[in-house]
Parts: C-alpha cells; structure tokens; sequence
C-alpha cells in the first residue's frame, strides 16, 4: 500500500493553479498518469473516429468552454503540467461516455440518515486497475468559493471531484457509471459534481442546479447533507431526474432506477451484477436504520451465497475496487482505504 495515498494532496487557488499544481503533486507518477491517458485515448481510437462521437466531442469542447469554464481551466493546468494537450485531457474525461462502459462491473455508492445527526455517503470505486497507483485524496480550496474547501477521492491527472467528495459545509456526492442510450451536448458529471462541491451547501441546492442545467447523459449521484438529507440522481440526458430531497437511505449501482430519458438496460451479466450488488447495498442499510458503523463489513464483502459483495477483484476484465469512502457530512471526516476494503486498513482524514 502507498502511504502517500492516505496524505491529502493541498490545492490552493484559481483553477488553473490548482491544476498546475496538481500535475506536479504526480512527482514520480507523472509517467504512470501520461500513459494511462494515451493509453485509454488508445484504446478507444476507432470509436472517437465515428462521426458520432467526433461531433459530440467537438460539442463538449465547445460546450466547455461556454458554460465551464473554471472546470475547463483546471483541466488545462492539469494538461499543461503533465505535458499533454488540454483538449487530450478533455477526450479522455469523455471515454465513459462515448464508449459507454456499461458491460464492465462499476461503482456502488449509498446514502444514510444518521440517527446520531447528519448523514454518511460511501462509495466502492470500481475502475480500471491501472489507476490503482494513481489514487490520490485532494484537498482544495479556491478563493471564489468564499472559505468553501472540499476533500476529493479521484486519481492522478483527474480534476476536482472525480470520483466521491465533500465540502466545508458537509454536502457529500459520490457517483456511479451508468450507460446511456443517448448522449448529447451537456454537463460531463465529473466537472459537474466538482461545480456542486464548489457553489452548494446543501443537498436541496445542488438539486436546483441538477434539475437546472443539460447533461450529457450517463451515470448517477447520490447525496447528503449535514442536515441528513439524502437525494439519488439518474443523469440522462438532456434532464436529470431525481428521488427529491429524501431521508432514511439511498443507494446506486450501474442501472438507472428512474424513469427518464436516455435509459437504457446494460447487457445481462451486467445487469444481474449491478442489481445483485444493489440488493445487497439496500438489504445492509434496511437492516440497520439510522446507522453506517456496519457499512466498512458491507463495503468489503465478496461473493457467497448470502449474495453479491461490494469488493471486487476481476483483474481479467481490467476492472476491481481501487478505494472505498464513507463522508460523514455533520463531523466532516472520511473514513478511507486507498485499495480493496477487504485486506487494506481504513484511516480517518480531515479537512485540517
């Protein structure tokens, strides 16, 4: 396990800073990031070469570039520290996107209302087991924030809130992929989730700005407040589509629950997958209301005849658990373990 993994990465200022100094953060892994950039660029040639997704792409630049700009400046900070072109940074954000990664196990992530106070999110990242060295914690400020600050989980080379995170005020969003039958010029919810972090204080705000703006189609949010509020969001497109602002508990795996526009069922062994871990999300939270102390057992369960467990380890699909987080929004901490929750310790971070 790389100790490094558990040390927040400090990122102070405007968006292009943060970025630059995110790239140099990578020191020695800088190499590692670059290739599996190019790498996934690579791969997913002959598909960013449709006339489909090459329109969708120059859209997305364009889209950017009009309505994210912050975002898109951090993305070229990023690029321009690593080395690469910004526009390379921004295809390979889109990769999810265009080829759709619906066939291969994802995240699962959940929410619960705290009988104690506030709420608790987690998540099991499921991804591409070459970014396993490049999980990093970030913790980022940015004086147009007024004093907000937000912990991040992503990885190197990834900006803001890639994967999971909270702010200073204890909304905490994690996202899950899910497939889109239909994808078109919109918010990306990778840039999305960090712009909520930044400008939100709470889940019924980032549901206004979530019902407000296009997306470009695919995945899913869960969030929380410190308050206990809890909300679910399938991301079709051009709308999003929401449970509301609820409490008691909410959970997300890689099929959309709500109907919408865009849906669309991943194939068959995805979905028995993506259900099957679903159940056993919802049956540990139902059995234990009120509560996340059980959650770390849940989160590094495999699979028995009790049913389908949240640690993955399918390394012939390119894919397993790379981290796993629980937000605890009123005492703002994470608890976290930078590898497969079955066998890697879990440590408490704070925003200090």
């Amino acid at each position: 396990m790389n100790a490094l993994a558990h040390t927040p990465i400090r990122l102070d200022g405007d968006p292009a800073t943060r970025g630059h100094m995110h790239a140099l953060a990578a020191g020695t892994l800088q190499a590692a990031v670059v290739d599996a950039v190019h790498h996934r660029l690579a791969l997913a040639a002959a598909i960013r070469e449709r006339a489909a997704a090459r329109t969708l792409l120059d859209a997305q630049w364009a889209f950017g570039h009009e309505t994210c700009a912050p975002e898109m400046a951090e993305i070229a900070g990023i690029a321009t520290g690593l080395g690469i072109e910004p526009r390379a940074l921004h295809d390979y954000l889109h990769l999810g996107v265009i080829a759709d990664l619906a066939t291969a196990d994802g995240c699962s992530a959940w929410a619960v209302t705290l009988d104690d106070g506030g709420a608790a999110v987690g998540k099991n990242r499921d991804f591409r087991g070459e970014h396993g060295a490049l999980q990093r914690v970030l913790r980022q400020c940015d004086p147009a924030w007024g004093g907000r600050t937000m912990l991040c989980v992503g990885s190197l080379g990834s900006p803001g809130a890639y994967s999971s995170g909270m702010n200073s005020d204890g909304l905490a969003v994690a996202d899950t992929q899910i497939g889109c039958a239909d994808h078109g010029r919109g918010w990306l919810r990778y840039l999305l989730m960090t712009r909520l972090l930044a400008t939100c204080a709470d889940v019924a705000e980032a549901l206004e700005l979530l019902h407000a703006v296009p997306h470009v189609g695919g995945g899913s949010l869960v969030l929380a407040d410190a308050g206990g509020a809890l909300a679910a969001v399938d991301l079709g497109h051009p709308a999003a589509v929401s449970t509301g602002v609820t409490r008691g508990s909410v959970a997300r795996t890689n099929h959309f629950r709500l109907p919408g526009p865009g849906r669309r069922e991943p194939d068959e062994r995805a979905a028995a997958n993506s259900r099957a871990r679903l159940e056993t999300v919802e049956s540990a939270l139902a059995a234990a209301p009120g509560r996340a102390d059980h959650m770390p057992a849940v989160m590094a369960s495999h699979d028995s005849e009790a049913g389908a467990g949240l640690c993955r380890h399918q390394e012939a699909l390119g894919f397993r658990t790379l981290s796993a987080v629980i937000f605890d929004c009123a005492r703002r901490t994470m608890r976290y373990t930078p590898d497969i929750p079955c066998s890697t310790p879990w440590v408490e971070i704070g925003f200090d």
